[in-house]
């Protein structure tokens, strides 16, 4: 048994359910065409630019948030604040630099 789009001339319309799509073809201005096509690639990036922003900005925030855990949990234990925990760090990064210039040969 043939299906209905392998029959001849004898099937001419699909059966009940089966409803054959008129297809148009519309004609089109290949460069206004062209013009649509870029307008909306330009849509999509600035989209994804936006959304991959978002993504960094999150980031950002929850290392600001770690680093933030981090300095409190250091100022519970040692007792000092998160600013002197800073001037603590940045004289020992001094004093490396410092002490180890002095030490060079001449």
């Amino acid at each position: 048994m043939r299906r209905w789009w392998e029959q001849g001339s004898e099937a001419s319309s699909p059966p009940p359910g089966r409803v054959k799509a008129k297809k148009e073809v519309i004609m089109v201005d290949p460069l206004e065409a062209k013009r649509l096509a870029s307008k909306q690639m330009e849509e999509i990036k600035g989209k994804e630019r936006q959304q991959r922003r978002r993504e960094i900005e999150a980031i950002n925030g929850a290392w600001a948030i770690i680093g933030l855990l981090i300095g409190l949990v250091i100022e519970a234990q040692t007792g000092k604040g998160i600013l002197a925990q800073l001037a603590g760090y940045w004289s020992a990064v001094m004093h490396l630099f410092t002490s180890s210039t002095h030490n060079l040969p001449q």
